[in-house]
């Protein structure tokens, strides 16, 4: 984990267990010049928020991980982070896959366009905190 580059955008927590889909997301969200934290999983999400000491603007979590889920992981980062925000993904093409996905939080469908991402991410931070 690299210090936050201060030219940079908002701090972004990357919260996925399959390293292609994080290594697609880290290029987009890096070329858009927001900081990332990377986690493989959300046990490892909630030590690397809880060891950093800037604020984290947006949690992009996988819904369905080995371990905590990805609104287990928001549902435990948004008391101690006040103006989270949580943009949840998942390649499960049917509606059930959003049926763990609190209520106004925003999902994007796998497979997604760097377009799409970038697109959603925006929205996201501009929308109203979780927290």
């Amino acid at each position: 984990m690299t210090a936050p580059d201060p030219d940079k955008k908002e701090t972004i927590l990357l919260v996925d267990d399959e390293q292609s889909v994080r290594g697609i997301v880290l290029k987009i969200l890096r070329r858009a010049k927001y900081n990332v934290l990377e986690a493989e999983n959300g046990e490892e999400a909630l030590k690397i928020a809880a060891s950093h000491p800037g604020k984290i603007d947006l949690v992009i979590t996988d819904m369905y991980m080995p371990g905590l889920r990805g609104r287990e992981v928001v549902e435990r980062l948004a008391p101690t982070r006040p103006g989270l925000r949580a943009l949840f993904m998942s390649g499960y093409a049917d509606q059930g896959a959003r049926t763990g996905v609190p209520r106004g939080a925003n999902f994007l469908n796998k497979p997604f366009s760097g377009q799409e991402m970038a697109a959603a991410v925006e929205t996201v931070l501009q929308g109203p905190p979780i927290s």
